[in-house]
């Protein structure tokens, strides 16, 4: 018979799994159609990414309310991304959406950590 702790932990893992796959599969589809030529790399890249956040977003506890612990973690793990892609890139234009969409997709991460 498994142990409480061992349930316990893959329970957190899968549903971490779940979470993460949520936002990559809302920026596959955001990449996908607002952009179709965008090269198969940068896709597997940003849903990579995207997945990578909202697992890891999901195991951290940290005694506050989700949803802006959620969005606070998200935007401190895009912050290379806001470098690469407005500093390095020479595109300061695209801060506020990268901004607003890392906003939007912690308010996700967060929204389904009630599920």
């Amino acid at each position: 018979m498994e142990s409480k702790a061992n349930i316990k932990t893959r329970n957190k893992l899968r549903n971490a799994t779940i979470i993460g796959l949520v936002p990559a599969f809302l920026e596959g589809l955001l990449i996908y159609f607002a952009d179709p030529k965008t090269d198969h790399w940068v896709l597997i890249q940003s849903v990579t990414f995207w997945f990578s956040c909202g697992f890891v977003v999901y195991l951290v506890e940290i005694g506050t309310k989700k949803i802006p612990t959620s969005i606070l973690f998200t935007l401190i793990l895009n912050i290379p991304w806001y470098i690469a892609l407005t500093v390095v890139a020479n595109k300061p234009d695209h801060l506020v959406p990268l901004i607003v969409s890392s906003i939007v997709m912690g308010a996700v991460i967060g929204f389904f950590q009630y599920g």
